[in-house]
C-alpha cells in the first residue's frame, strides 16, 4: 500500500488526510510538533475525518503529539477517529489516553 498523507492546518485544528502508515508517520510527526508549538490555544484539535486508513503507526503518531502537547501545557483533542484506528486503540488499551469525540 502506498503511504501518502497530508496535513492541513487552520487556526482551530490540524487535519490529517490519507494513509497513516510507517513511512507517512515519520514525515508527519515533526510537522505536527511544529504546529503544536505555534498554537496559542490551550486546546489543540486533531481532525482525522479524512484519514482513509491507519496502521498502528497512526496511533504512535497521536501518542507522540499527545506527549508534546502535555509538555507544552496543552490539551490535545482528537475528533473523527476512523473505526480501524479506534479498534486498534481499544485492543491496545489506549482509549483512555486519547481524548476524542
Amino acid at each position: 500500500m502506498a503511504e501518502q498523507a497530508q496535513i492541513t492546518t487552520t487556526p482551530d485544528a490540524l487535519a490529517l488526510t490519507g494513509v497513516l502508515g510507517f513511512v507517512s508517520v515519520v514525515e508527519l510527526e515533526p510537522l505536527g510538533v511544529k504546529w503544536l508549538r505555534e498554537q496559542a490555544a490551550a486546546v489543540c484539535t486533531i481532525d482525522l475525518a479524512a484519514v482513509s486508513y491507519s496502521s498502528s503507526a497512526g496511533l504512535v503518531l497521536l501518542l507522540a503529539w499527545l506527549r508534546i502537547a502535555t509538555q507544552l501545557g496543552k490539551t490535545l483533542h482528537i475528533k473523527n477517529m476512523p473505526a480501524d484506528m479506534a479498534a486498534l486503540a481499544s485492543v491496545g488499551g489506549l482509549v483512555e489516553l486519547l481524548p476524542r469525540s
